[in-house]
């Protein structure tokens, strides 16, 4: 399966919620995202990822069709649940260049480190995300569990 298809959004889900890691260091945390995959080497168009995060479970994925819309929530919101035909509400937008997001993958980056260098930008609470460091670590070790993944 393709990194950043809706198969792949299919099996990363089931990663999240089958990682009792990030159970236990997401227990606390509310706040969905939306991820951006900018074009970079072998990515010629714009990936957004919407992942559902609600105290250790992920609600819910999908890859946004081109064009389509999200909407940004305010700091500390009530996450609004994902409903088919609108657009997905986030607290967190958190983009980077496809070669960037590819090293995160590999665990060659962390997510975090990465923010910290200027290789992602997060539209978001930055305090907030950066209280859950290890619920990162553990998102990227469901990426990583995920088996038969195509890089593009």
């Amino acid at each position: 399966m393709k990194v950043f298809s809706e198969e792949w959004v299919k099996a990363y889900v089931d990663s999240i919620n089958n990682n009792a890691n990030y159970k236990a260091a997401a227990s606390w945390w509310e706040g969905d995202f939306l991820f951006v995959v900018q074009p970079s080497g072998n990515l010629d168009e714009e990936v957004k990822l919407f992942i559902g995060l609600y105290k250790g479970d992920c609600t819910g994925g999908k890859i946004l069709s081109p064009g389509e819309e999200h909407v940004i929530l305010k700091a500390g919101s009530d996450p609004v649940p994902l409903k088919e035909g609108e657009p997905p509400s986030v607290e967190f937008v958190f983009s980077g260049n496809y070669d960037n997001w590819l090293k995160v993958l590999k665990k060659e980056l962390d997510p975090i480190q990465g923010l910290m260098a200027g290789k992602f930008k997060l539209v978001g609470n930055m305090a907030k995300v950066m209280r859950a460091t290890k619920a990162a670590q553990e998102l990227v070790n469901s990426s990583a569990s995920i088996e038969g993944v195509e890089f593009l």
